[in-house]
């Protein structure tokens, strides 16, 4: 029986990384023969070849759709809406899969149906070498490119927030705060480029993390005061 992924790639002026990144997804079939990859790459107003990169050496085999608004949320949620599989995954343009990620991600999940999200290990490596500071170490990885949750986690917790910065993190505490089972794989299969281009490095974008968190908060709070129900009183 074949297992089915939607692989989302935001992509905005990604043409230098865009082909390791597609290689890399393609790659997951050395250790999942049975998987359909549906892969769909969400070009974010590039101004550079990003688009005719991915036309003129994957062709049929990658999705192309185009979304204007800034910000990779908007680009991610476009993603999500155009997926067809009952998996979806996230990939950035400028990171790496290993292979055997969704292999290990797709087993975890077939043996635990109660669990809607899982994570795996992941390192950092700067572009160009000794060039950025970075983590080497793999350490578990709550990030986008080490996702794989089950189609239904968007139904429930509903579109990410549209924030350039902290959006994934305040997205993935709401899906905590509705009680959606997460786990982590033990192996490292997500490599992390970090660059001068990199959203954490950009001002606007940090700036943003703390209106993500607010989000978050008014989020929990509402739930909360539901959950409490119309009698309970604050402090």
């Amino acid at each position: 029986m074949n297992t089915s992924v939607s692989v989302v790639i935001p992509a905005h002026n990604a043409v230098r990384f865009i082909g390791q990144a597609l290689e890399s997804v393609f790659l997951q079939r050395e250790a999942a023969a049975d998987l359909d990859l549906d892969v769909i790459v969400v070009d974010n107003a590039s101004t550079d070849a990003t688009g005719d990169c991915v036309q003129r050496d994957f062709g049929s085999t990658v999705r192309l759709v185009h979304e204007p608004k800034p910000g990779a949320a908007c680009v991610r949620n476009t993603g999500i809406a155009a997926a067809t599989a009952p998996l979806i995954a996230f990939l950035d343009a400028d990171d790496l899969w290993l292979p055997g990620k969704l292999a290990e991600q797709c087993a975890a999940l077939a043996a635990l149906p109660d669990a809607s999200l899982v994570f795996c290990h992941g390192a950092e490596f700067s572009d160009a070498p000794a060039a950025y500071p970075c983590n080497p170490e793999a350490r578990p990885f709550v990030h986008p490119s080490g996702l794989l949750a089950r189609r239904e986690v968007f139904d429930i917790a509903g579109p990410l927030p549209e924030f350039r910065c902290g959006e994934f993190i305040a997205w993935y505490g709401w899906t905590q705060t509705l009680g959606l089972t997460s786990l982590v794989v033990p192996g490292s299969f997500v490599r992390r480029r970090v660059h001068s281009d990199n959203t954490t490095r950009n001002r606007q974008g940090l700036a943003e993390y703390t209106q993500a968190m607010h989000w978050l908060m008014e989020r929990r709070r509402a739930h909360a005061a539901a959950d409490a129900g119309p009698g309970a009183t604050g402090r």
